[in-house]
């Protein structure tokens, strides 16, 4: 067993970081991160705002760059950063799997870029990105969805989701639930829609209305 390199595994010691190749990896990694930016706010259907969501890209891949550059292969910084860890919690508020799938991308722009590994990344990325664009472009020719579709209603009762549902129902085509929210003041429901003429969305909102004076609705573009 090479004993120097188990010892060497657990130095403190800060590693000899070449700073020159650390300033140009991380170029790449803001290139990289700001082009998947741009991909995310073409090519999402999020309901959240994607242009605050993307502007943390850059952040975390520079920052996660930084920690396995720091890291190094030393298992004992690595075992401090558990630790440290441990102690943050770090909670956002990810309600979309394709926001949680982004945030995947851009962390492992940063794993690439601090592992020294740009060959390698750039080709896996420029690889998800071609799939990511793809999939943008070639679209299903029976597509149902035409509108998000978005009510929210104050001081809901027990009837309220179902009242909703079957307004819906009744002026829509196809219609599909996509997330349900309810506290004991607010409910939000949020709907992929697609109408079966211009005059069914307000015909829709004044019935809703009628349910409820404090109900509010938003159409948003799914395309």
């Amino acid at each position: 067993m090479n004993y120097d390199r188990l010892i060497n595994y657990f130095n403190f010691e800060p590693q000899t970081i070449d700073v020159r190749l650390f300033i140009i990896n991380a170029l790449i990694c803001i290139v990289l991160a700001i082009i998947l930016e741009y991909t995310y706010r073409t090519c999402a259907h999020s309901l959240s705002n994607r242009s605050r969501f993307a502007y943390n890209f850059v952040l975390v891949s520079l920052t996660t760059m930084l920690i396995i550059t720091l890291i190094g292969s030393s298992v004992a910084l690595s075992l401090g950063l558990v630790g440290a860890l441990s102690i943050i919690r770090y909670r956002a508020a990810i309600k979309e799997p394709e926001e949680l799938s982004y945030l995947f991308v851009s962390v492992a722009i940063g794993l690439g870029m601090g592992a020294n590994q740009p060959g390698v990344t750039i080709a896996a990325f420029l690889i998800i990105l071609g799939v990511i664009w793809v999939r943008h472009f070639i679209k299903p020719s029976n597509k149902n969805v035409a509108f998000n579709f978005i009510v929210r209603m104050d001081n809901p009762e027990k009837e309220s989701m179902s009242e909703i549902m079957t307004t819906i129902d009744r002026h829509f085509k196809k219609f599909n639930l996509k997330r349900y929210d309810e506290e004991k003041t607010m409910l939000e429901m949020s709907f992929d829609i697609k109408p079966k003429n211009p005059i069914s969305l307000e015909s829709c909102k004044q019935d809703l209305q009628k349910l409820n004076d404090s109900v509010r609705v938003s159409f948003i573009d799914a395309e």
